[in-house]
């Protein structure tokens, strides 16, 4: 006989797995109504949530939360970011639920991956001393 703790499934049920993708579209539903603020425990539970997300659909929702952390942090424009990451977690929580195919979550993925700000350059940028030709040396031309 098994023992009543070895037939516990590990694996969310399906009212717990649609209560966390129903609280996902709830929480990003807020943040896009309170910015440009945010909301440090709305953007914490978004997070943890979304971290709980299992493949196919994790690499997604990881991207999700890196841009949520990073409007947080104020490193990402919310006005920019926002409206991308709700559709991106629409698109996610369909994706769960059956409605989309692989291609089309991995195109949202792609969407919100160019959201992250671009590493510093290596180089500084060059500094402006003065200009090439003054501006008191160049002349109307009359044609």
């Amino acid at each position: 006989m098994a023992s009543p703790a070895s037939s516990v499934s590990s694996e969310p049920s399906e009212p717990e797995r649609d209560n966390g993708l129903d609280r996902i579209e709830r929480l990003i539903t807020d943040l896009v109504r309170m910015a440009p603020a945010a909301d440090a425990a709305i953007v914490g539970e978004l997070v943890e949530h979304l971290h709980r997300v299992d493949a196919p659909f994790a690499q997604l929702a990881r991207s999700i939360a890196e841009v949520i952390g990073r409007v947080a942090a104020r490193e990402v424009d919310p006005g920019i970011a926002l409206p991308p990451l709700a559709m991106a977690c629409a698109t996610l929580i369909d994706g769960v639920r059956g409605a989309l195919t692989q291609r089309e979550l991995e195109a949202a993925r792609y969407e919100i991956d160019t959201l992250l700000p671009l590493p510093p350059s290596a180089l500084p940028a060059p500094a402006v001393t003065a200009p090439d030709v003054p501006l008191s040396s160049l002349r109307i031309r009359r044609l």
